[in-house]
């Protein structure tokens, strides 16, 4: 190796001991002190913009939004809210800087509360505000149909001020989600969809919403007379395009219960005695 390549490689290693000083000397002065780690995790010696980048990766599977309570759509049991949390990141940040050394730090959490108490579902049960039924014609595929959207509305739980989409609610009717083809009123006439007789469940529960005075934010009429309704009085719908909606204008939840009888959909929209 030549003199010129030697002094070269001296200059390159001189520089990289000077930076690597330079860097322990910026560290003992202004990095988190010896031993000290949060929540287990070793963070000693990192300078802040590292801090916070390490603070903020070690926050995140701690954040945790609340769950309002519910009900189970098969059972019909309240199923209870669960509190959420956030981390504060500067109360964190604070904390470890003013830590001792060796000293393990948790993360400042803030406690998130859910809207909603399982106690104003219960209230709900008290009463049926509006109720609704009409009866059952047709094939059995028509009936199926009928009983996996009665299936979809049932136990379904209408905050105050929230609005309640049928489409929404009931899904896409596609054969996976065990619809079956029946005849649909197609532009004035029949004909055969996936699907067919679900209209009469989103009419049935357009009544029970208009004997409640809910009010009524979308609602369209068939193109033809159907049978199981008064005219005027029935609710297409059509998952992607036309939809049934309802606001739930009163002060408490509503609870919308559903079920087949001798030939008969029965659809019940509970809530608290006084609103």
């Amino acid at each position: 190796m030549d003199s010129r390549a030697l002094f070269l490689l001296a200059f390159f290693c001189s520089l990289t001991f000077l930076s690597s000083w330079v860097d322990k000397l910026e560290r003992d002065a202004f990095g988190i002190k010896a031993g000290v780690s949060l929540e287990g995790v070793e963070v000693e010696r990192l300078l802040p913009e590292e801090l916070e980048e390490v603070v903020r990766g070690i926050a995140l599977p701690h954040q945790k939004l609340p769950v309002e309570p519910r009900l189970d759509k098969n059972t019909g049991q309240v199923i209870s809210e669960e509190m959420g949390s956030t981390v504060d990141i500067e109360a964190t940040l604070a904390q470890l800087w003013s830590s001792s050394p060796g000293q393990n730090i948790e993360l400042a959490k803030i406690p998130l509360a859910p809207r909603h108490n399982s106690a104003e579902i219960q209230d709900a049960h008290k009463a049926i505000i509006g109720s609704y039924s009409t009866w059952f014609h047709g094939s059995a595929a028509r009936y199926q149909n009928i009983a996996a959207a009665m299936r979809g509305v049932n136990n379904t739980l209408v905050w105050p001020g929230q609005l309640f989409s049928f489409n929404e609610v009931v899904g896409p009717r596609t054969p996976e989600r065990g619809y079956l083809p029946a005849p649909v009123i197609l532009n004035g006439g029949l004909d055969v969809g996936y699907g067919g007789g679900v209209c009469q469940v989103s009419s049935t529960v357009y009544n029970a919403a208009l004997a409640a005075n809910l009010t009524v934010v979308e609602r369209h009429g068939h193109s033809k007379p159907v049978h199981y309704v008064p005219e005027g009085r029935d609710a297409a719908v059509d998952y992607g395009g036309v939809d049934l909606k309802f606001r739930n204008n009163r002060s408490t939840v509503i609870i919308i219960k559903s079920y087949l009888n001798n030939g008969r959909l029965y659809i019940e929209l509970r809530g608290a005695e006084q609103d």
